[in-house]
């Protein structure tokens, strides 16, 4: 589940390897300069990978599903995270199993009922993050992480990536925990590449990512409106009425009704009794009852117990 890192190999505690032997593989290889600090550094690529050598470290920094299938809506096995590594390694004769981890995208994607922003509005408010939205995404946002959900399908195609097979007429939810700052807070020491396949920290972010999520204030759709029932505006106001009425409760509206009775609102007596046959009449109405965000509760939890089977 691993996706976009970025790795760091410090010249100070590690050999410095030579730079024919760095770009010798590599494509695109350009070469910067700041004409204010006079520091310069190259760049070059490995498929869709970025390599970038200054005077200090080599960095490396992309998608690794996308190196590995060509596109990133496959899910990344953590097995296969070592086999990368060790490519690019031997790409640029670097042994990227010591570079520190300085960013980590963890995510999967989730084929669902709708269209994914649909479930936005039922994704509410999550302590200690700035929740925003636009029309595509739904973000969570930290100084130093970042929670995503977006339309898969819709960004693949703005950036021309190839739609799997299994992914074509689908809809298809992306929920992605964006680790790029004070990693070594987080995870109270330094990663290093070598320990990305590592079951314990991996099912450290994975126990993260799924707890975060239930974080998250789930808000119910709890106003059940049967559009089957309807052929008229009349109809809708019943069934909108009949669902804010089941959302609320019976005993709640007797309660008003009452408070209403003490206060003598209406001079007739009768309308008090009326009024409770009514509401208790429309409370007993059987409708659909669907919560909508409990589809992807569930397939979030399916996830995670299908990670740690494996």
């Amino acid at each position: 589940m691993y996706d976009t890192v970025k790795l760091c190999y410090p010249f100070y505690d590690n050999p410095i390897p030579k730079d024919i032997d760095v770009f010798r593989n590599l494509s695109k290889i350009t070469e910067s300069i700041n004409v204010d600090t006079q520091s310069n550094w190259v760049t070059g690529n490995a498929n869709n990978m970025i390599i970038r050598r200054n005077s200090n470290s080599i960095t490396v920094q992309g998608s690794l599903p996308k190196y590995f299938y060509g596109n990133n809506l496959q899910t990344l096995q953590r097995q296969d995270t070592c086999l990368i590594i060790d490519e690019l390694s031997d790409l640029i004769s670097t042994d990227l199993s010591k570079a520190r981890v300085q960013r980590i995208d963890f995510s999967t994607n989730i084929i669902t009922k709708h269209n994914p922003s649909y479930y936005y509005r039922f994704l509410g408010h999550l302590k200690r993050f700035y929740r925003h939205s636009d029309k595509s995404s739904l973000y969570y946002n930290q100084a130093s992480k970042k929670l995503l959900f977006y339309d898969k399908i819709k960004d693949a195609r703005a950036k021309q990536m190839p739609i799997p097979q299994q992914y074509e007429n689908k809809n298809v939810l992306r929920y992605e925990m964006r680790l790029s700052k004070q990693l070594k807070k987080f995870f109270k020491g330094d990663v290093f590449a070598k320990d990305l396949t590592n079951r314990d920290l991996y099912f450290r972010i994975l126990d993260k990512w799924y707890t975060y999520y239930k974080e998250i204030e789930k808000q119910k759709s709890k106003i059940n409106i049967m559009s089957n029932q309807m052929i008229s505006p009349k109809d809708f106001d019943k069934q909108l009425l009949i669902g804010l009425v089941q959302s609320v409760g019976y005993s709640y509206i007797d309660d008003v009704i009452e408070q209403m009775k003490t206060k003598k609102t209406f001079k007739q007596k009768e309308y008090y009794s009326r009024l409770k046959s009514k509401y208790r009449r429309l409370s007993k109405v059987e409708i659909c009852d669907q919560d909508i965000i409990s589809e992807i509760d569930m397939k979030i939890k399916e996830i995670v117990l299908n990670e740690k089977s494996n």
